[in-house]
């Protein structure tokens, strides 16, 4: 399985790891998404694969996350970016 460019750009952005990206696939759910790709969920984490060309679109949290991420931010006054950096060290510390 590949790596789009922009799967890698958001892994960045949002500190994501192939660990989290193999988790969500093997341990999480499969769903159809959208132009005939799949959604799996997992956790906090979804991924969208091309399961035809056997590639990895993209990697995101789901919006509960978000909410969360955005609600520590505000609380924080800092930027929803830092706010993933600082919880998602945190969680990949344990």
């Amino acid at each position: 399985m590949t790596l789009t460019n922009h799967a890698k750009q958001r892994m960045q952005q949002r500190i994501i790891t192939l660990q989290d990206i193999y988790n969500c696939v093997k341990l999480g759910t499969s769903e159809p998404a959208k132009n005939g790709l799949t959604r799996y969920t997992y956790n906090d984490l979804y991924v969208i694969i091309d399961t035809k060309n056997n590639e990895i679109i993209t990697t995101c949290f789901t919006n509960s996350y978000t909410s969360k991420i955005k609600k520590y931010a505000k609380n924080n006054c800092i930027g929803f970016y830092a706010a993933i950096k600082k919880l998602r060290s945190c969680y990949n510390a344990i």
